[in-house]
């Protein structure tokens, strides 16, 4: 596991590349500006930076800069990613030589918005090829991201939307369980209130440390989980469930109000962006369960 620094301005691109990273097996910290990421790198020692470029209290060049003056943090790959072309940053780089200052080249310059399979696949060339975690990069995002809906604080649907979901366990004594991962109250209510109301079973949690004592115990069947919470956010739990044998297929669905949610858990059935239409979720809940049970039911019987 290597230690990712990011290093950006704006708060949901760090959420996101933190996400990124932190799903791909490693650690990741992040900074606001050049002058915390510079502070942060030599305090950390990371063994990678992502840095922006252009960056009010602190820019990314002033940054690199600094770290190709400082013999412990020189040798440090960056890959640079801005809005800004890789023209005008190799400018900037000439102008540093014409003053006389010795500044390689970074490991690489991607332009925002970068594609993330792109993005991890320079990470593991400058971290040596080696391919951290559980292979993230080869996993893909199934599930569609739902309309832009209101959330609606009755929580209740459609008859049609109630009919198709309970049509999921009709033959079955005990309802499917789902654990609602949210820091919002308001939203794990409204939550609750929809997926009670369609015949499931439900348990919540409102962060990710409180949601992995929640799942041992619970053993839900599926699990929304929000990205943005405090203590211990989305991400982060998805990967300390992952590694345990009995919630590695676990299906996941995210629902966030960050942008680029459906690259923070590649592998979640779905991402929903809030406020999403609670009749897209029951349909995705219903097929997800559904595709679960036929799986289930057509696997081999234990030999005694």
């Amino acid at each position: 596991m290597a230690l990712v620094l990011v290093v950006d301005d704006e708060l949901s691109f760090r959420f996101f590349l933190k996400a990124l990273f932190e799903t791909d097996g490693h650690e990741a910290v992040a900074a606001r500006n050049g002058t915390e990421g510079l502070a942060t790198a030599r305090r950390r020692r990371p063994d990678l930076v992502v840095l922006d470029v252009m960056m009010p209290g602190g820019g990314g060049l002033p940054m690199y800069r600094a770290m190709q003056a400082d013999p412990a943090l020189r040798t440090v790959p960056v890959i640079m990613l801005s809005g800004v072309g890789g023209g005008t940053f190799a400018h900037g780089l000439s102008l540093c030589a014409a003053a006389g200052e010795d500044v390689d080249e970074p490991f690489a310059y991607v332009e925002k918005p970068p594609r993330p399979d792109r993005l991890l696949e320079l990470a593991h060339a400058a971290l040596g090829g080696a391919r951290a975690g559980n292979g993230a990069t080869e996993r893909k995002q199934t599930g569609p991201e739902g309309p832009d809906a209101r959330f609606h604080r009755t929580g209740r649907t459609g008859a049609a939307a109630r009919a198709a979901t309970n049509d999921a366990k009709e033959n079955e004594r005990m309802p499917y369980k789902i654990l609602v991962v949210d820091d919002d109250p308001y939203i794990v209510k409204y939550m609750v209130d929809i997926l009670s109301d369609n015949g499931y079973a439900t348990c919540s949690a409102s962060d990710g440390s409180e949601a992995l004592e929640v799942l041992k115990r619970e053993r839900p069947d599926l699990v929304t989980l929000d990205l943005e919470m405090p203590n211990e956010w989305g991400p982060r739990f998805y990967r300390k469930m992952t590694k345990e044998d009995a919630f590695r297929d676990t299906p996941v669905i995210v629902i966030s109000g960050l942008s680029g949610i459906h690259l923070a858990i590649r592998n979640a059935v779905a991402s929903l962006k809030k406020p999403f239409d609670p009749n897209r979720l029951l349909e995705i809940i219903r097929e997800t369960l559904e595709k679960r049970g036929e799986l289930a039911a057509g696997a081999p019987e234990a030999v005694q």
